[in-house]
């Protein structure tokens, strides 16, 4: 069914008015979640892939070195190398820093939104096509296939995944570009073209997130299953060796993948292993992601949506009852076509809603952390199924009367609603809007030195380095290092007071006490007292007068 000129403006314009949905939320960001300095440092820190790899213990350090972490520095431009050996020290694969690292190339010295933007623009923008073009050969309607792309689209977790600069938007569109895939050769037939994209695109998700490894393989095995049941043996043959050979492709361009998954000395390796035997965070980890798509699609009102339903399935099982009273036909859903080809995309509904939950169960075993974003390359096929499912309801239960018209046009106007009630209260992501109050509190003092108390750890340094690139400088030190505070401070102009950041996490870092910690220091330098400024995950900073 090819998509007509009309269909095609429209679409563009669909998928424009989302884009720039998108960069209306990302002019909010005010902002960075910790792995977004992580992308910039991994992309740009010319074989130092963290900031402890500058040597930052011990020794004044000013606020341009800390920098020098983040941003591509004259002369190491373009260089795919560093992007290689940091990843290899690192957990992640390396495609999406090695495209965040051209982009940075171009403008040394420099890091913004705005860089990472321009790898997840487009990144959204195809995965909005590839989730129509699904919708559109399991519905067989441009509007519906419209209203599917627009609910992953405007929704607060779609939004989330294009502002987040992170590789979860790329993976998102790879995983959203061989759902498109999969499905075509489910209904249209396995060809060498098809299959050399899913080849493709399986080799670029894997390179770029290893969660993808779930949508991946489910797919993949769902699909040769599906091959063998049809006794196409040859069929199956190809296509597993062919995927074979894109995962292979993925290990010789980055071997080093093979010694992250096995390493004892990464904390995420390891959790990731213990969850993958035992399933420790399994029931943690689907609390939080149901809780997280409460919020990225139902606007926290899963409730009154969960019984909204209801009353549809009633309406729509007392208009069968009538239905079948009166003597009318069965409807299937859809749009025109066969039986046989009904059938087809009924089967494949069915099997992308088993591929779907299997993944959504993998990622809640293995994942260290309950955070929506390993879940969000899910996300469009979400929207797409529940466009089919709640069209599969309506057919079989009013029929494609033209009274269908009202139901649709009432659910997507509660959809809208919840979107809309979802962005009043916040829950597009990555924003930062408090972070403002720390910018500012640490510009009003950027005339003052820092110190950092510190056992060694690279994630709180990491978290805090935007704010602490603006003090004149910044020495980091243990906790044991304040009896030598005096030694430190001398030669320091510290009478119009003294920043002091301490690290108080005890999951991912030292776990101060951030009170114990001032006190201490107080005590050593013969200030008269301290003020809390502002809180943040790993840290508590104060100010020492």
């Amino acid at each position: 069914m090819k998509i007509k000129r009309k269909t095609i403006g429209f679409l563009a314009l669909a998928i424009s008015l989302q884009v720039l949905a998108l960069l209306v939320f990302t002019a909010q960001k005010k902002g960075y979640f910790i792995d977004e300095i992580y992308s910039w440092g991994l992309s740009n820190g010319y074989y130092k892939p963290f900031v402890t790899s500058y040597d930052v213990f011990g020794r004044w350090v000013e606020g341009e070195e800390l920098l020098k972490y983040m941003t591509v520095q004259p002369g190491e431009g373009f260089s795919a190398g560093s992007v290689w050996y940091n990843q290899g020290q690192d957990v992640h694969p390396p495609f999406f820093y090695l495209m965040l690292h051209m982009v940075c190339s171009f403008t040394p010295d420099v890091y913004g939104t705005w860089q990472g933007m321009v790898l997840n623009v487009p990144a959204y923008a195809g995965c909005l096509l590839m989730t129509f073009l699904t919708a559109r050969l399991l519905l067989r309607s441009d509007k519906k296939a419209m209203a599917a792309m627009a609910i992953w689209g405007l929704s607060p977790g779609g939004l989330s995944t294009g502002d987040y600069i992170r590789m979860y938007m790329l993976m998102t569109f790879f995983a959203s570009a061989s759902m498109y895939l999969h499905v075509k050769m489910f209904l249209k037939g396995q060809n060498g073209r098809r299959l050399a994209g899913i080849c493709l695109v399986t080799f670029l998700g894997l390179l770029t997130q290893y969660y993808f490894v779930f949508f991946a393989f489910f797919c993949s095995a769902v699909y040769v299953l599906g091959k063998i049941k049809g006794r196409k043996w040859k069929e199956a043959a190809i296509y597993s060796a062919a995927l074979l050979g894109a995962v292979g492709a993925m290990v010789l361009a980055f071997p080093a993948c093979i010694g992250q998954l096995a390493r004892p000395d990464e904390f995420v390796a390891t959790e990731t292993r213990n969850n993958l035997s035992t399933g420790g965070m399994v029931a943690t980890n689907l609390i939080s992601y149901i809780s997280s798509i409460n919020m990225d699609f139902l606007g926290g009102c899963i409730r009154p949506v969960a019984a909204g339903g209801l009353l549809l399935a009633m309406f729509c099982l007392w208009g069968r009852w009538k239905r079948g009273r009166d003597g009318n036909g069965e409807a299937t859903g859809g749009g025109k076509g066969t039986e046989g080809e009904a059938k087809a995309e009924k089967k494949t509904a069915l099997a992308l809603t088993v591929i779907l939950l299997l993944c959504f169960l993998s990622v809640s075993w293995v994942a260290v952390v309950p955070g929506a974003r390993y879940i969000y390359n899910l996300y469009p096929l979400m929207a797409v199924l529940a466009v089919w499912w709640v069209d599969r309801l309506v057919a079989w239960g009013l029929g494609k009367g033209g009274k269908t018209i009202w139901v649709y046009t009432g659910l997507l106007a509660v959809v809208a609603s919840l979107f809309v009630k979802g962005y009043i209260q916040g829950h597009v992501q990555y924003l930062y809007p408090e972070n403002q109050k720390r910018v500012a509190l640490a510009d009003a003092y950027s005339h003052c030195y820092c110190l950092y108390i510190n056992n060694y750890e690279n994630s709180p340094l990491t978290q805090d380095l935007v704010e602490l690139c603006g003090f004149r400088g910044v020495y980091a030190m243990p906790r044991e290092g304040i009896r030598q505070v005096k030694e430190v401070l001398k030669g320091k102009d510290v009478q119009g007071g003294l920043i002091v950041y301490v690290d108080t996490n005890e999951f991912w870092s030292s776990g101060y006490d951030g009170e114990t910690v001032m006190e201490e220091l107080r005590e050593a330098t013969g200030f008269r007292g301290y003020t809390h400024l502002y809180s943040h995950e790993l840290s508590e900073t104060y100010l020492l007068q």
